[in-house]
C-alpha cells in the first residue's frame, strides 16, 4: 500500500503552518522533488521501493496546503509554495541540485519552482502538465473547457465550496465508490489505467489524502492555479521533458506542444495511445531519465 511505502516529515514554515512532506527510498540518496496533481496528493507515487533502491534515488512528495497533514494556506500562490517546498528542503539539509517531477496541475507548481529557484533545479519533468491557467498570452492557447474553468474560478469560485465540503465527506466513507466515479468521467485511456490494481489503489488514496480539511486544500489549490503568475517560462532554463499522451482526456496535446514551443530547452515526448496518468507506467523510465540527469 502506498501509506506504508511512504514515510511523513512534518516542517515547522517560518509563519508557524506545518507542511507535510511525503518521504520515498533512503534519505542519503540524491533528491527528485514531486509535485502532485490536483485533487491528488504526494499519495500518487507509485510503490516500488526497488527502483528506488536500484537508481539510488529518494522522492520528496509535499502535501500543498490542505492535502494530508498540511495545513491549510487560504493565500497561497504557485510562487508562496516554491518557497514552502525550498524551505522544506533546506530544513532538510538536501545538498545539491534536484530534479522536479510535476504531474498535472503540479506541472504548474514545478514550473514555478524551476523558474524561481534556478540554480537548485538540475533537471524538470512535466507530466501531463497544465499550462500557467492565469497568463495572459497563454490564456490564448487554452481549450474552450479551460477558459470555461477559469471563468468560474475568477468569478464564482465561492459557489463551489459546498461541493468541496461534500466531496471530502464522501471521500472520507465511500473511497472506493468515488475513484470509480471519478474514473468514469474520463477518457478510455485513463479507465485502462485505472483497471490496473496497483494504479487504482495509489490513485484513490491519493485522492482521499488531498480531500481532508473539509477539501478547502482543493478549493484554495484551484485559486492559486487561475491568478496570473509572477514568474515567466522563458526563465525555465533546466533541461525540461515534457512527457504526455496523445490521448489524454484532461489535457489535448495541442496547447502542451505550445507550452513546448514557449520553454527554453523542452523536448516533448508524446506518447501514441497514453492518456492522463501515464507516468504510472512510464515510471521506470522517467525516473532512469532524471537519474542521468542529477
Amino acid at each position: 500500500m502506498p501509506a506504508v511505502f511512504a514515510q511523513p516529515v512534518l516542517i515547522k514554515l517560518p509563519d508557524g503552518r506545518q507542511l507535510e512532506v511525503l518521504r520515498y527510498g533512503d534519505p542519503a540518496h540524491p533528491a527528485v522533488l514531486f509535485h502532485h496533481g490536483y485533487a491528488s496528493s504526494g499519495l500518487s507515487i507509485p510503490p516500488n521501493a526497488e527502483l528506488l533502491d536500484q537508481l539510488q534515488l529518494q522522492i520528496l512528495a509535499p502535501n500543498r496546503p490542505g492535502s494530508g497533514r498540511s495545513d491549510v494556506h487560504k493565500a497561497m500562490t504557485l510562487e508562496s509554495f516554491a518557497a514552502d517546498v525550498f524551505f522544506a528542503v533546506d530544513a532538510l539539509q538536501i545538498p545539491g541540485r534536484l530534479g522536479l517531477l510535476g504531474w498535472s496541475a503540479g506541472g504548474l507548481y514545478a514550473q514555478a519552482q524551476t523558474a524561481l529557484f534556478a540554480p537548485r533545479v538540475a533537471a524538470l519533468h512535466l507530466l501531463n502538465t497544465c499550462l500557467p491557467l492565469g497568463e495572459p498570452e497563454t490564456y490564448q492557447a487554452l481549450p474552450k473547457r479551460w477558459k470555461t474553468i477559469k471563468f468560474l474560478n475568477d468569478y464564482a469560485a465561492g459557489l463551489a465550496q459546498p461541493m468541496f465540503r461534500r466531496l471530502s465527506r464522501q471521500w472520507t466513507l465511500e473511497p472506493d465508490r468515488m475513484i470509480d466515479r471519478f474514473m468514469n468521467m474520463l477518457g478510455p485511456a485513463e479507465q485502462e489505467e485505472a483497471n490496473n490494481p496497483v494504479s487504482r489503489i495509489v490513485l484513490r488514496d491519493a485522492a482521499q489524502h488531498a480531500f481532508t480539511h473539509r477539501g478547502q486544500g482543493v478549493y484554495y489549490d484551484g485559486r492559486a492555479l487561475c491568478r496570473r503568475p509572477e514568474f515567466a517560462l522563458a526563465a525555465i532554463q533546466a533541461p525540461t521533458t515534457l512527457w504526455h499522451g496523445t490521448d489524454d482526456f484532461i489535457w489535448h496535446p495541442a496547447p502542451i506542444q505550445y507550452l513546448a514551443s514557449r520553454l527554453p530547452h523542452a523536448t516533448l515526448r508524446m506518447l501514441p495511445g497514453e492518456g492522463h496518468m501515464l507516468f504510472l507506467k512510464y515510471w521506470r523510465q522517467i525516473l532512469e531519465q532524471v537519474r542521468g540527469e542529477l
